[in-house]
């Protein structure tokens, strides 16, 4: 097991210790936590859930380029 020693604002461990935790355990945990969600997939995965939720826009607004026209000429680069 390896040590990590952290800066937390005072009154942190009192707060801590009034869960009725032990301190070192709750930071393990949520570090444990932490690093499970992000190695659980990428970023589709995590906003997935906002697919589809915008109603009544062109489906191919981004790639249509007549819809895109309407946006003003294209510029030279």
């Amino acid at each position: 097991m390896e040590i990590l020693n952290v800066k937390v604002r005072d009154g942190t461990k009192a707060k801590l210790r009034q869960l009725n935790r032990n301190v070192s355990a709750l930071v393990r945990e949520q570090i444990d936590s932490l690093l499970e969600r992000e190695a659980t997939g990428g970023l589709h995965d995590r906003v997935s859930h906002l697919c589809g939720v915008i109603k009544g826009g062109p489906k191919n607004a981004a790639t249509s380029k007549e819809y895109l026209k309407q946006y003003g000429p294209k510029r030279a680069a």
